[in-house]
Parts: C-alpha cells; structure tokens; sequence
C-alpha cells in the first residue's frame, strides 16, 4: 500500500499550494494549477491502493479557505470514486479522523 502524507505548513499562497500538490503528486509540468486541474490528474493517477493523510491544514491561511474547501471535495470526490484511494485527515492531536467527517 502506498502512502502519501501531505504537510500543508508553509503553504503562504494559492500558487504554493498548487506547486506543492503538483510535487506531491508528481503531476505533469502541464498541470493547470486549478483544482479542476487538479481532479483530472488525480482520478485516474492511481493503481494501487493508496492512503492520502492531509496533515496541518490549519496551517494554511484564512484568505485560502476558499480554495481548501474545494481542495477537500476534490479528495472527497476522489475518495467516493476510486476504490483504490482513502483519504485521511491528521488533527494537531495526531488523531486521524475520515475526510467525510472533516467536511460535515
């Protein structure tokens, strides 16, 4: 089982948190920096199962609140639609807790 840890400390802008997903991921260099882009690398980029831990995502600024919103329904989505995929979010407790119970 693969397992990517995602540590959002030090993402300051929309531009980083993209530059930082695109490294994570390995995306392409013709990765839009969006987080349409983002789904469409995403859905089909894994084959074998795959835990994704976001971890201090309160890191991230409020001005970027929007944008991790919709980061979590992309995982969120990917998450509903891969089986090979579980998403877990790592609170400042080291608690893991289900994404879906991140969102409600």
């Amino acid at each position: 089982m693969n397992v990517i840890e995602l540590d959002f400390t030090g993402i300051k802008s929309l531009w980083e948190l993209h530059e930082y997903l695109k490294e994570a991921f390995d995306l392409p260099d013709y990765y839009g920096h969006n987080m349409d882009a983002l789904w469409d690398c995403l859905h089909c980029l894994f084959e074998e199962p795959t835990t994704i831990v976001l971890k201090k995502l309160s890191k991230i600024p409020k001005e970027l609140k929007e944008a991790v919103a919709t980061m979590l329904e992309v995982f969120a989505d990917l998450e509903r639609e891969d089986e090979e995929v579980t998403v877990r979010i790592e609170t400042a407790d080291d608690a893991r807790i289900n994404l879906s119970d991140f969102m409600l």
